[in-house]
């Protein structure tokens, strides 16, 4: 079959890493394939990841067309953030799809959809939500503000799944919204990820110290403070655990965190952005990776997963994507009691460092079988052939509705027994 893929495809894209390993799965299992590059226009697209097949950009029309019409179906790859999916959007909009939802929440994708669109964006919000908090919804001008008051009221994760014919989602905790807006069905598949530089040997480190490390960008749901905190509630953890954060920081927030390190007695190390080799390097020195997030708002965590195929213990927050991991797997802490839970694990894994070795041994073993581009593909093959069955109903809809426009009837009409009836061996809204 031929698919068109809908993609972030400058190599800063997580999403565009875990594309680049389906797209060269869906061709060598000799599937035609063209990738549609997605970001905004002022988004530098120098390195672009190599999809082993032909790219194009999203605002060539005529080009984009084409392939289109010479398509099995399109995919989308969607995400939290409008200056990567820009393109996927418009195109969704216009020729639906099968949706592959990397978030639970997608109000900043949403809010910069919203910037030249905002009587558009209000009726959106009015259908889902309700006028209250259409009205609310741009008077929010706080970052943090605005995530803690739409989380759970306003999401935008309906708007997104009613425009896909099908969607892939690799958790199952925000399927609800999923399935209450999605006319097909909804496939749950781990995301396909992985860890070129898990390869090397083990890099030892030239101390006893507990090396905990924290990666990607610093902002507070990564709980950097709490982590700062159980270090410091502790004699013990605090002359003998190292922290490190590799990742971009604001300097205020760096600033900040030094600051509560030093007044603590915590060895913090801030090393900001490292490219690839430097951020390989800094987990293969690590010891246990902290992977907390609070509030959790993804549907998969691309550096839990990238942790546990490095072979390291690995510490999420009980909620979210991050409660389904096997218990087994990770260290798994309470939103509610964060900090003490924090420093009981630091201390178990300094006081039997070998504990953390095994841990990570037994998690990289799952993770390699599991968050793979083989299971990944499969199940975009699987999901094909549903989406285009759930055409067929969008189909008939949009006919019965435009008869019932020409008779000026009821489109409540369109929920009756007598049409809803025939339609319903058609039905595959459910979780496969």
């Amino acid at each position: 079959m031929k698919l068109v893929i809908f993609t972030p495809a400058v190599k800063t894209s997580a999403i565009g890493r875990m594309a680049r390993l389906v797209v060269r799965q869906l061709l060598a299992n000799q599937h035609e394939v063209v990738v549609v590059r997605t970001e905004s226009q002022h988004v530098s697209v120098k390195e672009l990841h190599d999809f082993g097949c032909a790219v194009l950009p999203w605002d060539n029309d005529s080009q984009v067309t084409r392939e289109i019409e010479s398509a099995d179906c399109c995919v989308y790859q969607i995400g939290n953030s409008y200056e990567f999916h820009e393109g996927a959007i418009a195109w969704l909009a216009k020729v639906p799809g099968i949706v592959c939802l990397h978030d639970f929440f997608l109000g900043h994708l949403f809010f910069g959809w919203s910037q030249n669109r905002r009587e558009e964006a209000i009726r959106v919000l009015t259908q889902w939500y309700g006028a209250t908090i259409a009205d609310e919804y741009f008077k929010i001008h706080d970052g943090s503000v605005f995530i803690s008051k739409t989380r759970n009221e306003a999401p935008l994760t309906e708007w997104i799944s009613s425009m896909a014919t099908c969607v892939i989602t690799h958790s199952n905790w925000g399927c609800d919204r999923v399935m209450a807006a999605c006319p097909g069905p909804v496939f749950v598949t781990p995301l396909a990820y992985d860890a070129p530089g898990a390869t090397g040997s083990e890099l030892q480190s030239d101390n006893d110290k507990l090396n905990v490390l924290t990666i990607g960008h610093v902002n507070p749901n990564k709980r950097v403070e709490s982590c700062i905190l159980a270090i410091a509630s502790s004699p013990a953890l605090r002359s003998n655990v190292r922290y490190r954060l590799v990742g971009a920081i604001q300097p205020e927030t760096e600033k900040r965190l030094s600051e509560l390190a030093n007044d603590n007695g915590v060895e913090l190390i801030i090393s900001n952005e490292v490219d690839d080799a430097a951020l390989s390097m800094a987990i293969r020195e690590a010891d246990v990776i902290s992977c907390l997030r609070w509030p959790s708002l993804e549907a998969a965590s691309a550096s839990a997963i990238e942790a546990m195929l490095y072979g390291k213990a690995t510490i999420v927050t009980d909620t979210g994507f991050y409660s389904e991991l096997p218990d087994e797997f990770v260290l798994k802490i309470s939103v509610d009691n964060e900090v003490e839970d924090l420093k009981k694990i630091f201390l178990s894994l300094h006081s039997d460092q070998t504990s953390a070795k095994a841990i990570g041994k037994q998690a990289q073993e799952w993770a390699q079988t599991t968050f793979t581009a083989e299971n990944y593909a499969q199940k975009l093959e699987q999901a094909v052939p549903a989406a285009l069955r759930a055409n067929v109903i969008l189909s008939a809809v949009e006919h019965f509705s435009s008869i019932f426009e020409k008779w000026s009837a009821n489109p409540e009409l369109l929920e009756t027994p007598d049409i809803l009836q025939p339609l319903s061996v058609f039905n595959t809204n459910t979780i496969v």
